[in-house]
């Protein structure tokens, strides 16, 4: 890691390229080349497709493997796989395959539907496993870090760490960072205060579906729509973040409540969301997520921030009071004393959750103000209650507060930067140790749930790009929501025609609305 100016680093780069390899400089931005007609053979490929998939894919949408016929495994229809190493390499073999051969980019593989690693008939795959690069640099007073196209959360988090800073990060230590970030992710603990880490790229390198390398800033037009559908723009080789001093976080408390029925749960959950509501919405120097388990646990965590003027203790006792009334233990409390032990505390839980493989059905639902009595009534009456916490056990409701500074900076194309408060149903089993009747039984409560929360007045349903199901059958998830609103949709669509008339990157989640 090294601390440079990206400017220079960039002109480097260019010219180093054009001296060996016939590179030049077109318009200032973009980068053009030649040797497409070798590009394939001299990439690494993958041989062993099969073996890649089952390491690559955390996940499988739980929509695949329904059906008496749907017991062997999960395989990829593309043609090849490739492991670029550099913007070049990627370039010169888009340009070597035909207009109408589909690409797909793969950084993490945590996609509900995952999309991009099955691919369809004749898709090409590019892995950026190894575009690990992380550099750290200044520029006009900014702190950046430039991230490659395959670093994950756990090595953007540590490296940060020693940096003494923060980010907006995503809770999953292997989800890829440039896919967490052009599909709208969104940080249930972080945004209220640091926005989105979309909200926090200036600058991204892409690849075209002409095969030209462009570095794109807020000024260029391909810029905003790559912040929410950019897999379905572009590939990008490394995207630039503006990070923050470590100290925004002042720190987080966590406690665990075990429960033994759903009736509990719900009563916990009812008058804990109404506490949310009321004391922690309305106070953007806090955030507030509970998490509803399969494995019959409720955590409560509290993330407070730099801009926090109320009483930690209060807030937390209050929750450990509600425990206590309804006669339910707490069996863990922890203290996170900075934002670095914040984003890494999920890390163990979250890399225990596997399968063979494991299937993941992912839907979201929220509000754009505060909930509404009605709207906290169902998510407790129906979505804790009725979601297959029990079928599925490592399945987990999530209820978040968001808004704050994601609501106030610059909107993005992604659903989550105008809603407040944020319900995630991830259901998720271990295929191996289900029949086919009870795969389709936890499918059929899971869409039950959300075909309710549809008619639910005020609730928006699957509007996240991240958290939502995109191979639904039937699925009538709206651009607008998907991409924040219809000027955003059609902003995105516009792009889409303009940079990807081909439909070359076709993988997007919700690329059927391109």
């Amino acid at each position: 890691m090294s601390t440079e100016n990206h400017d220079d680093v960039s002109r480097r780069f260019v010219l180093k390229q054009a001296a060996i390899g016939g590179i030049g400089l077109v318009a200032g931005t973009v980068v053009t080349g030649s040797g497409s007609e070798r590009a394939s053979a001299a990439i690494e490929h993958v041989t062993e497709k099969a073996t890649w998939l089952a390491e690559r894919a955390s996940c499988v949408s739980g929509n695949r493997l329904l059906g008496a016929d749907s017991a062997g495994p999960v395989v990829t229809k593309a043609r090849e796989i490739f492991l670029p190493r550099s913007a070049e390499e990627i370039a010169d073999l888009v340009r070597s395959l035909p207009a109408e051969t589909p690409v797909g980019s793969v950084c993490g593989g945590h996609e509900s539907s995952n999309a991009a690693t099955v691919a369809s008939d004749g898709a090409v795959i590019l892995d950026m496993a190894h575009l690990k690069s992380i550099e750290f640099h200044e520029e006009e007073g900014r702190a950046l870090v430039t991230v490659g196209g395959g670093v994950v959360f756990r090595e953007l988090v540590e490296a940060v760490k020693e940096r003494k800073g923060a980010l907006p990060v995503g809770t999953g230590p292997g989800v890829g960072v440039v896919g967490y970030v052009v599909n709208g992710g969104l940080s249930g603990y972080f945004s209220r205060r640091l926005g989105l880490l979309g909200q926090r790229v200036t600058r991204l390198t892409v690849v075209t579906a002409a095969g030209e390398i462009r570095v794109l800033t807020p000024d260029d037009e391909l810029f905003t729509a790559m912040l929410g559908a950019g897999s379905a723009l572009g590939i990008v080789v490394d995207l630039t973040l503006e990070m923050e001093p470590e100290s925004v976080v002042r720190g987080a408390e966590q406690r665990v409540i075990s429960f033994e029925t759903r009736h509990q749960a719900v009563a916990f959950a009812r008058e804990a969301l109404r506490f949310q509501a009321e004391r922690v919405l309305p106070d953007e120097g806090v955030a507030m997520e509970l998490v509803v388990t399969g494995t019959k646990a409720l955590v409560a965590t509290f993330v407070f921030y730099d801009t926090f003027r109320g009483s930690m203790a209060e807030l937390v006792a209050a929750l450990e009071a509600l425990a206590q009334r309804l006669k339910l233990p707490v069996v863990a409390s922890s203290h996170l004393s900075s934002w670095y032990e914040t984003a890494a505390a999920l890390w163990p839980v979250i890399n225990a959750m596997k399968g063979s493989p494991l299937a993941m059905l992912q839907h979201c639902m929220g509000t754009e103000g505060p909930p509404t009595d009605a709207i906290l009534d169902f998510i407790c009456d129906t979505v804790v209650a009725g979601s297959p916490l029990d079928e599925a056990t490592f399945s987990i409701v999530e209820i978040r507060t968001l808004g704050g500074s994601a609501m106030a900076k610059k909107p993005l194309p992604s659903g989550n930067c105008r809603h407040r408060f944020f319900v995630d149903l991830i259901t998720m089993y271990d295929a191996k140790e289900k029949t086919p009747a009870e795969r389709q039984e936890i499918a059929d409560m899971t869409r039950s749930v959300i075909e309710k929360a549809r008619g639910v007045e005020g609730l928006a349903v699957d509007f996240s790009g991240t958290h939502s199901q995109p191979d639904d059958p039937g699925s009538a998830v709206s651009p607008a929501l998907i991409f924040g609103s219809e000027a955003m949709a059609e902003m995105v669509r516009a792009e889409k025609k303009r940079v990807d008339p081909e439909n070359r990157f076709r993988f997007h989640p919700y690329a059927k609305f391109l």
